[in-house]
């Protein structure tokens, strides 16, 4: 079976942004995993801390930096937008202590599913979530 199209629009401060291309890999295995229709598309944007903590200020209330948000579109295939913070995305692979690409690809489909309706508050809602980010990143067979 051809993998589904999913139309990713990445966009950065940063040039280059080597992790463009793990970034569209990754949503797009996603969106296959989730069996999403063709022509679905999604925006991605990768900042600093400063920038994400002024959107999570701005849209969720939060005074502070974090790793990723969603922001779902809802409409005609349009799924929403995803801000992934560079800062973030460099400490917590080293904390981890794996690859820039894994992490960019984890926080990638970690947002994603966000925008397709999925949750973490709840225990068993976390294990649905988690499970399938790493299902998908899994596949992707990145360098660690």
């Amino acid at each position: 079976m051809a993998a589904r199209r999913l139309d990713v629009q990445v966009r950065s401060h940063y040039r280059p942004l080597p992790l463009r291309a793990v970034i569209r890999r990754a949503l797009r295995a996603a969106a296959d995993h989730e069996g999403l229709p063709d022509g679905s598309s999604v925006g991605v944007l990768v900042c600093d801390d400063d920038t994400i903590r002024d959107f999570n200020r701005r849209f969720a209330g939060e005074d502070h930096a974090t790793d990723v948000l969603s922001f779902p579109a809802g409409g005609d295939g349009e799924l929403g937008d995803i801000i992934l913070s560079l800062d973030h995305l460099r400490s917590q692979a080293e904390a981890a202590g794996h690859s820039l690409d894994v992490e960019a690809a984890t926080l990638a489909v970690h947002g994603f599913l966000h925008l397709l309706g999925f949750d973490h508050a709840g225990k068993r809602e976390e294990l649905v979530m988690f499970g399938k980010t790493a299902e998908i990143v899994d596949g992707l067979g990145l360098p660690g």
